[in-house]
Parts: C-alpha cells; structure tokens; sequence
C-alpha cells in the first residue's frame, strides 16, 4: 500500500527532551540551593539563585517551543504523539513549579520558622528527589516502546519510585499543615504567635513544593500509558 507523500518519518523524538530534561534537572538543583539560601536569610544569595531558576525555566521553554515546532502533524511517531505532548507538558510543569517556589518566597522574606523547618527541607529532598527518577524512566523510555518485556518491566519499577516519593511528600506536607494550624497565633494583648499572613505564606510554600513531586508523578503516568501492552 503506497504511503501518502505528506506522512514523514522522524528520528527517535525522544532524543530531542534530552537537553530539555538536563534543564529541569538543573533547574531543581537550583532550586534547593535557593530555598536553602532562604531559610539561611541568605537574601543576597537567594535573589541570586532565584534569578537564575527563572532564567533555566525561560531557556526551557525555548527548548519545549522547539520540539514541538520540530514534531509537525503528519509524521510517524513510536508513540501517540499527543501522549507525547501531554509528557512534554507536565515537565514543563515541574520548572514552573520549581520557578512558582522562589517567586512566592521572595514576596515574603525570612518567615520559616523554627517548628517547621527541619520538615519543609525533608519536603524539599522528598519531592525533588522524585525529579532524577523521572529522568531515569525517560532515558529507558524509547527502549521500553515496543516489545522488550525486560526494559517494560524496569521501568515499571522506576515508575513506582516516583509514586512513592510523591506519597512520601504528600505526607510530609500533611504533617506540616497540620504543624502550621497547631502554631499558636497573634495574641495582640500580649504581641506574640503567628500571624495569619505568616501562616498562608508557610502553607502556599508547602503546596508548590509538593507540586514537582504531584508532576513528576503525572508525567510517569503518562509514560506509564505509552508502554501500556
């Protein structure tokens, strides 16, 4: 049966997320330094680091644009190219995420405090550690669509990684909500506690964190889909 002329092939396109995750990867990284300035009151170092998490997440953006411009309709993909555009999408969303972060921060400084602390670094490590889980489940990706049952099976495995990580988070952030609402608040006759602008500021904080793990997890689920059998 002839092919109509205006379906085309493409190299692999996973081969084109490979510096777009480098910069998520990177991206995250940053990410840790910042909110760790932060809770340092390192303000120099935090608007330094800040500004560099928006700088990665605008040159992958560029790096998204691009692939997407890269994959026109009409070409043959190993997998659904729109499976293939939701993946691209909640990756982006992990740099938007990591960039929601230190923007919210910056609108309120120095305000994490002591009973939560040691919680919101465990909430920083936990949901971002699912990020470098995710890449390893990319990379065995393009190996894993067709009929290799042993690369299917590993990466099955890497998948349920990243869903105990954002279980993992999940709890920890449960338990730093429920730290934050036990936190004594203003008292004004005697001027001390929590005041309320404080404790949305720490609860918003704890939301965006967890929301790179919420997307790390809905981009495995969507790998998850491509290798279904």
């Amino acid at each position: 049966m002839r092919v109509p002329l205006f379906y085309t092939f493409v190299k692999n396109p996973f081969e084109s997320l490979e510096p777009f995750t480098a910069k998520i990867q990177e991206g995250v990284e940053v990410l840790k330094q910042a909110v760790r300035a932060y809770m340092d009151e390192d303000e120099e170092e935090f608007d330094k680091l800040s500004e560099k998490v928006c700088q990665i997440e605008h040159e992958a953006d560029k790096i998204k644009r691009e692939i997407r411009n890269s994959l026109p309709k009409g070409i043959f993909m190993p997998v659904d190219r729109f499976q293939f555009f939701f993946l691209i999408k909640e990756l982006d969303k992990i740099l938007d995420s990591a960039e929601d972060v230190v923007v919210w921060l910056s609108f309120k400084r120095g305000v994490i405090l002591k009973e939560v602390r040691k919680e919101f670094l465990t909430l920083l490590e936990i949901s971002t550690s699912s990020v470098p889980i995710l890449m390893r489940a990319i990379r065995l990706l393009p190996r894993a669509v067709g009929f290799i049952k042993k690369d299917k099976q590993l990466l099955k495995e890497i998948i349920r990684e990243v869903r105990q990580k954002e279980w993992e988070s999940d709890q920890i952030a449960q338990c730093i909500v429920k730290t934050i609402f036990n936190l004594p608040h203003v008292d004004c006759a005697v001027g001390k506690g929590v005041d309320c602008l404080t404790i949305h500021h720490l609860l918003e904080t704890t939301k965006y964190i967890g929301n790179i793990a919420d997307h790390a997890e809905n981009a495995v689920d969507i790998i998850r889909v491509m290798i279904a059998e």
